[in-house]
């Protein structure tokens, strides 16, 4: 049987948002409207909301379903690890990109076990939140360099199972 050409009609690969619906949840007001204002400077990012809180980013997520959240991990109410974890859970297609203070491989690996695409320290260059945004939102992943090793270690550590030793 002589193999099928897929058509354009019937098969059309998803394609990446022209503009990136970001939603930014931090308990720091000056914070996100700092962001507010650098991400406002970039013509393909739109900033359609802002949270205070874990529970505000989960409602607002699920109000606005933007394309990507840049979310702090520190916040009162629910803290981004457990938010970033609801999230992906109701709504799949809103990446999470970590946005925070936290330098330490715990909090990175965290991150990544409960679904964030993303994760950035809070000392990174302007430069390097327009990059993680656009990579998580194209279906990528953006990593802060400095704990790339960690994720490394991780999964060299990892026990390995029949299953997982065949690969």
């Amino acid at each position: 049987m002589p193999m099928r050409k897929f058509m354009p009609d019937e098969y059309t690969p998803s394609s990446p948002p022209t503009t990136i619906r970001v939603l930014l949840a931090d308990d720091h007001d000056i914070l996100r409207q700092g962001l507010r204002l650098l991400l406002g400077m970039q013509a393909e990012i739109d900033v359609v909301g802002e949270a205070r809180t874990g529970r505000e980013a989960i409602e607002m997520v699920q109000a606005l379903k933007p394309d990507v959240v840049v979310m702090d991990i520190s916040m009162p109410d629910i803290d981004g690890l457990e938010a970033c974890q609801h999230i992906r859970s109701l709504e799949p297609a809103t990446q999470v990109l970590m946005l925070t203070m936290h330098e330490s491989e715990e909090y990175f690996l965290k991150a990544l076990r409960v679904g964030a695409a993303g994760y950035l320290v809070k000392k990174a260059a302007p430069t390097d939140l327009h990059m993680a945004i656009s990579a998580v939102a194209h279906g990528g992943a953006f990593l802060y360099p400095g704990l790339a090793k960690a994720l490394v270690r991780a999964y060299v550590a990892a026990p390995t199972t029949p299953n997982t030793a065949q690969s």
